[in-house]
Order: C-alpha cells, then sequence, then structure tokens
C-alpha cells in the first residue's frame, strides 16, 4: 500500500519523521515488557498494556469526536475483527515472543518486518515476489538465527519458539495497518488507532478469566509503583503514541515504507542495553548485520535495473 498522489512533499516528510520517532518509542517495549515478565503473567501484562492505550488513545479521540467517538465507523465488523485478531493477537503474540526468547533477540528479529510484509502482500493481494525479496528473506532468517543462538547460549534445539511468535505478532500487525486503511476510510488515523485498541482492551479483559481457568493464564502480577509505571508508559508511549504515529505515517508514506523503519527497533535496543553496561554478544552482531543485509537486499536490489534502465533512456 502506497501513499496516495495527493500527499504533498511535505507532508511525506512529517510521515517519515513520525514513523521515524514512532518506532522508536515502540522499541523500547522489548525491554519494558522483558523486565513486566519476570514478575508479571504475559497476558496480564497484554490486557494492562492494552487497557492503559486505551485509556489515553480514548481521551483524546473523545476530545477531537466532540463526544462521538464511534459516529463514524464505516464498519463495526471491519473494526471488530482489527481491534481482535489483528491489535489483539499482534500484542499478545509480541508479548510471549519477548518471555521465550528476550528483549534483545525479539527487536532483531522484529526488523525483519520488510520482509514478513512483503510476503503478506503477495499472499492477501497476488503481488508477485521478486528474486531480491526470496534471497533476503533467506539473509534475513539466518540472521535471526544466529540473534537467538547469542541468547544466554542456548542452542537450537532449546529454543522455546519465541522468535516465531514475533514473527506471528508481525504478520498480524501488518495485517492490521493495511485493513485499517483500507477498511476504516472516513476515520481520522487517531481515531482508528483509539477504536481498535478499545476493542482489543475490552475483548482482552472479557478473556482473561477464561484463560485463567482454562489454566493458560496465571493470577501473577505486581503492584508496586515501578510495575503500575510500566504499565502505564507501556499504555502511552509504545501502544498508544507509537501506534498513533504509525497510522499517521502510514496514512503519508505507506506500509512499505512504514514497515523499513522497524529496523530501527533493534538498534533502539542495543544502544539502551549498551548504556545500562550489558554489551550485546557477537552472535547479536552478526545477527543483526544479517537480518539488516537481508532487508536491504530485497528492498534495494528491485530499483538497480529500474535506475539503469532510466538511465540508458535518458
Amino acid at each position: 500500500m502506497s501513499a496516495g498522489p495527493q500527499v504533498s512533499a511535505r507532508q511525506k516528510a512529517a510521515g517519515n519523521i513520525a514513523l521515524a520517532l514512532g518506532i522508536s518509542v515502540w522499541a523500547t517495549h522489548f525491554l519494558v515488557t522483558d523486565d513486566l515478565l519476570q514478575t508479571w503473567d504475559p497476558y496480564f501484562v497484554t490486557t494492562g498494556r492494552l487497557l492503559s492505550a486505551m485509556l489515553f488513545l480514548m481521551t483524546a479521540y473523545l476530545i477531537q469526536s466532540g463526544g462521538h467517538p464511534f459516529r463514524s465507523i464505516p464498519s463495526l465488523r471491519a473494526a471488530f475483527f482489527l481491534g481482535t485478531v489483528g491489535m489483539m493477537g499482534s500484542t499478545i503474540a509480541l508479548t510471549l515472543g519477548v518471555k521465550y526468547s528476550g528483549a534483545v533477540p525479539a527487536a532483531i528479529v522484529a526488523a525483519s518486518e520488510p520482509i514478513v510484509a512483503a510476503f503478506l502482500a503477495r499472499f492477501l493481494f497476488r503481488m508477485p515476489l521478486g528474486l531480491s525479496v526470496i534471497l533476503g528473506a533467506v539473509v534475513a532468517v539466518t540472521g535471526g538465527i544466529f540473534a537467538t543462538i547469542g541468547t544466554s547460549g542456548e542452542k537450537l534445539s532449546e529454543l522455546r519458539g519465541g522468535e516465531l511468535l514475533i514473527l506471528l505478532g508481525l504478520c498480524l500487525f501488518n495485517w492490521y495497518a493495511i485493513g485499517a486503511q483500507r477498511w476504516m476510510t472516513g476515520v481520522s488515523q487517531l481515531g482508528i488507532a483509539a477504536i481498535t485498541v478499545a476493542i482489543s482492551a475490552i475483548a482482552m479483559t472479557v478473556a482473561l478469566p477464561f484463560l485463567i481457568l482454562t489454566g493458560i493464564s496465571e493470577v501473577q502480577y505486581s503492584l508496586d509503583g515501578r510495575s503500575i509505571a510500566y504499565v502505564l508508559y507501556l499504555g502511552a508511549g509504545p501502544a498508544a503514541f507509537a501506534l498513533f504515529c504509525w497510522h499517521w505515517g502510514v496514512s503519508r508514506c505507506g506500509v512499505t515504507v512504514a514497515a523499513i523503519y522497524t529496523n530501527l527497533a533493534p538498534i533502539v535496543v542495543v544502544t539502551i542495553r549498551m548504556i545500562e553496561g550489558e554489551p550485546p554478544k557477537t552472535e547479536h552482531l552478526i545477527g543483526g548485520g544479517l537480518i539488516i543485509a537481508g532487508v536491504l537486499i530485497a528492498q534495494l536490489m528491485p530499483a538497480v535495473p529500474g535506475r539503469r534502465q532510466t538511465r540508458e533512456a535518458t
């Protein structure tokens, strides 16, 4: 999905700034979630994050909409699926992914989102996959393997599936991102974020008791000041602010460009870890380099023939 021709150069520049800022804030959720999971059940983390985000987003949207936040929804059915399958599903998958892989490997694997977006577009919209995308995917997957090897000295036979959950979360979120712009036309970008998050928060709150009764979730959480501050931050920052920046940026630059900015995630996370005195392992650096190389292969190689043809034509 690309930005429409009516978008000005200034709007595209603003969209790029919003995406870079939003993804940088979003990347911090890997570290905060990893910390919360030491004392919280992952489904309680997800519920707290979505409820917190709903609080901030709906407050802002109530003001913007004049107290009528659901008046302009073009399709309640589409909004429901975007909120439950897309937003709630991706948040659960990403939270579990952090639990079973760790903050740094999860952020590194998340850098493969442009590859995920390309394959998802092919599956949903029958767009052809070039050789460069396939090659880039192979390189990126190899990088993901290196990243996981560097996690606490784990062997491939001991991996617990966190990396696959991160990829699942990326697939669900990309579906959500494309669908939101297609099926929520007429709703402001703040409205799209607020409505879908509200639906996901309510759905997660309803589902949580059933998850507890079935033994999938455990009643495990902490209400100390640090934990409450983290939950509020997850709602205000990585969920509310970053999601709004994502929708606002996508509406001006398109999903393809937006996906490229997820490469900032491992850079932000590793930089914060280094500031905290925890330098990355060699495997993390190799994995990150391979994933970024895979992304560049997939995105830049198709442009080379076009440039040559343009030069020859001139």
